[in-house]
């Protein structure tokens, strides 16, 4: 194997680390907004809710559908909140579920 094809399988082991973290980041921070929420909205079920959730983002991936998920229901629950308030949140989460993940590892 020559030098560029290890560099190769380097940078793609990197790409495929970076996106397994990526991933990993992103399900926690999942986790604890489904929490947060279900707290808000009186919700016992929590691994219920947490699929439920989990649900809305397989739909289309990016953000936009577990916002929607949870500002919707959060909306039906009457719970007076913005639309601000839960990005900040999932922003505020984001974070903080990459911290806990570095520290685990």
């Amino acid at each position: 194997m020559g030098i560029i094809d290890e560099r190769e399988e380097a940078l793609e082991k990197e790409y495929i680390v970076k996106l397994e973290r990526s991933f990993h980041i992103k399900a926690r921070r999942d986790r604890l907004l489904a929490r947060w929420a279900a707290e808000l909205i009186g919700r016992t079920d929590f691994d219920v809710y947490f699929d439920e959730v989990i649900s809305a983002e397989l739909l289309e991936s990016g953000d936009e559908n577990v916002f929607r998920k949870i500002l919707s229901d959060l909306q039906y629950a009457d719970v007076a909140i913005s639309a601000q308030t839960v990005r900040e949140k999932m922003k505020q989460l984001l974070l903080e579920a990459a911290r806990s993940l570095d520290e685990a590892g």
